[in-house]
């Protein structure tokens, strides 16, 4: 089994440091627009939680999440704003979600060396989505806070032999060329891709050889001469395939 394992911090909001903190990149600026902000309620994705003050956070891929940090609300004017007690569900696909606890924040110091703190550790919990929902502030009229880390393993990096390699297109939906972004146990033998359109008429065949620490490569599509609607892209290597439905856009 290949494993490249590694941490990755995922910085879900990206704060805007001051001069006095770029030495310091742990330290969060004192500006109001360097975070998140809700003043109004409303339907929170979780149905559990009704209408409420909330956040949502799309990682893209399923993730296996670990330790967090949190910057809560640091502008002078609006520490009341910093949420205090709150709740974090997590989920696979946006609908099913699980509730991973009930936490508490310390109000911000409204200073150019606040640093935050630690948040709770998902503890190897595989999600791609994150939502945070509020229950208590500093008694502030809106909700909000400076910034979310969380450290994560990416499970792309991880190959069984059984699969051989495993394989990721993007953007999708696409206009013109994909990227695919690769692993393999087997990186000395070369990757063919092929072009299907819905009804199984093959459109275009390549192949393209894989270079020492490098995992993402150009895929030509040639898009523009494409129909909008829905291709099939088979990818193979060694005897083994994956294949991905992509929706070609303007």
């Amino acid at each position: 089994m290949k494993r490249k394992l590694y941490y990755i911090s995922i910085i879900l909001i990206i704060a805007v440091q001051t001069a006095n903190a770029q030495c310091y990149p742990d330290r969060h600026s004192t500006s109001w627009f360097d975070g998140w902000i809700s003043c109004e309620a409303s339907a929170n994705p979780n149905p559990i939680y009704g209408d409420s003050h909330w956040i949502l956070y799309d990682l893209g891929y399923n993730y296996v999440l670990k330790e967090t940090k949190f910057w809560n609300a640091n502008e002078l004017s609006h520490l009341d704003y910093g949420i205090q007690d709150f709740n974090i569900d997590y989920s696979l696909d946006g609908n099913a979600w699980i509730n991973l606890g009930a936490f508490s924040l310390n109000q911000a110091t409204g200073k150019t060396n606040y640093e935050g703190e630690e948040g709770p550790d998902f503890e190897n919990i595989k999600a791609r989505y994150v939502l945070i929902t509020p229950i208590s502030n500093f008694g502030g009229s809106c909700f909000g806070f400076g910034e979310l880390k969380i450290n994560i393993i990416d499970p792309f990096e991880v190959i069984d032999d059984a699969a051989g390699f495993n394989a990721m297109v993007y953007p999708n939906p696409f206009v013109n060329n994909v990227d695919l972004r690769i692993v393999s146990l087997f990186e000395d033998y070369p990757v063919t891709y092929t072009l299907y359109d819905i009804l199984g008429r093959k459109i275009t065949r390549n192949t393209l050889s894989l270079m020492p620490d490098i995992d993402t490569y150009e895929v030509k599509l040639e898009g523009s001469a494409l129909s909008i609607g829905i291709y099939l892209l088979k990818v193979e290597q060694n005897g083994k395939q994956r294949t991905f439905k992509l929706i070609k856009n303007n």
